[in-house]
């Protein structure tokens, strides 16, 4: 063994102890989720999750409430139940700070009452949500529609589409209204002026 080789095996092993431990720390860093932070400020980036971790939590669109969002709160999940019942008004992820709350635009829609037979438009408008880059939808009574469909066509109730299966509820486009708020006046406009 040549001299000083003793000590260059202890180096060896050493430095080979060090990288192992590098690698562990690089490949096991936590978690980072969107969450509330303790002192319950408004829920922000890179909360550091707890060891073995493995899913954020977080709310999704739900046009039929004001916010537009469910109320799932944001947050790490806390443990592979947590995940698996996380469904319907909840979504889980698996990357840092992937549960951002959806994107979200304002539309309207005019809210119906029923005057005797006849199903009249609200003078003021609910305000409801979409996705943004998607077309938001009003329910509309058809003339078929009774008294006991009065709740579908006021407050947030009005704003998405209607059920597959009622016959009595069209659903109107909000491009189709803003495409009408536009062209009419326009047409309007030409006619005048012939």
């Amino acid at each position: 063994t040549p001299a000083g080789g003793s000590e260059a095996v202890v180096s060896t092993q050493s430095t080979g102890v060090a990288i192992t431990l590098f690698g562990l720390v690089s490949t096991g860093e936590a978690l980072k989720c969107i969450g509330t932070p303790a002192g319950g400020s408004e829920a922000a980036a890179d909360q550091e999750c707890a060891t073995g971790v493995t899913a954020c939590l977080g709310p999704v669109f739900d046009g039929s409430v004001a916010t537009g969002i469910s109320d799932q709160a944001q947050e790490c999940a806390a443990d592979a139940a947590a995940v698996t019942a996380c469904t319907g008004t909840c979504a889980s992820c698996t990357e840092d700070n992937c549960n951002a709350l959806p994107a979200l635009t304002d539309y309207s829609c005019s809210p119906y009452t029923l005057d005797g037979e006849t199903w009249a438009a609200g003078d003021t408008a609910v305000t409801c949500k979409k996705e943004t880059g998607t077309h938001g939808f009003c329910k509309t009574p058809k003339t078929t529609a009774v008294a006991a469909d009065v709740n579908k066509y006021t407050g947030q109730a009005v704003c998405m589409k209607c059920p597959e299966d009622d016959a009595n509820c069209f659903s109107d486009s909000s491009a189709r209204a803003i495409m009408t708020g536009v062209i009419l006046p326009v047409v309007a406009f030409l006619y005048a002026l012939f």
